[in-house]
């Protein structure tokens, strides 16, 4: 009898865009916990994330590009909008697109053997708390073990198949974010107000502050 041969999946990417908060302003994230209620609200159970980012003289980041290896696996953003705030990436898991990417925006010709030719810039630990709200937005708040705290609510949408033209991916992008924008204004009860500060950035921060 032929043997029967699994289908070779097909490569993939997600775009994610994601809205920063400071921090949840209720003592305790529930579905009824302010006015209007979630309309759903599951916890997913908290964990610890593993993060280190790798760069080479600041190309990829003054790109606006990061590369992590997070828990053992390595990642890739590409950001294509919005700012620290309000970011809209495009993210790769797949380590043969990662080390083209890195060649493209730095020039450097490297393998997930040598970590893509890159060094090491940052790296700590995450204690996340996450909540699925509505049946699509990921809320999540994220504790670093340097003492910084900041949330993000995320959509993110994985394509296959077919490539997605950039100017698909930015509309569509565009739609995510205005669907963020809409669910934060409706529950602004459970985001507290005031400018968020991104984990790495903070992390630099500290850094620097710990400089004599």
């Amino acid at each position: 009898m032929a043997s029967r041969l699994a289908p070779k999946p097909l490569a993939s990417c997600v775009l994610e865009v994601e809205r920063k908060f400071r921090t949840i302003a209720v003592r305790e994230l529930t579905q009824h916990g302010g006015t209007p209620p979630f309309r759903s609200l599951s916890r997913l159970p908290a964990k610890t994330i593993q993060d280190s980012y790798y760069d080479r003289s600041d190309v990829l980041s003054a790109a606006g590009a990061w590369v992590r290896n997070r828990d053992g696996k390595w990642q890739a953003k590409l950001r294509l909008g919005g700012d620290f705030k309000n970011s809209r990436f495009e993210e790769l898991d797949d380590a043969r697109d990662i080390a083209a990417c890195v060649r493209r925006l730095a020039g450097i010709q490297g393998t997930e053997a040598d970590c893509f030719g890159l060094l090491p810039m940052a790296t700590f630990s995450t204690r996340r708390e996450a909540w699925v709200a509505d049946s699509e937005f990921l809320i999540v708040l994220d504790s670093m073990d340097f003492g910084h705290e900041v949330g993000e609510v995320e959509l993110q949408q994985v394509l296959g198949g077919e490539p997605m033209s950039e100017v698909q991916k930015k509309a569509t992008m565009e739609e995510m974010d205005n669907r963020i924008v809409a669910f934060m204004k409706r529950y602004s009860w459970a985001f507290a107000p005031g400018h968020p500060t991104g984990k790495l950035m903070a992390y630099f921060e500290r850094m620097r502050a710990s400089v004599p």
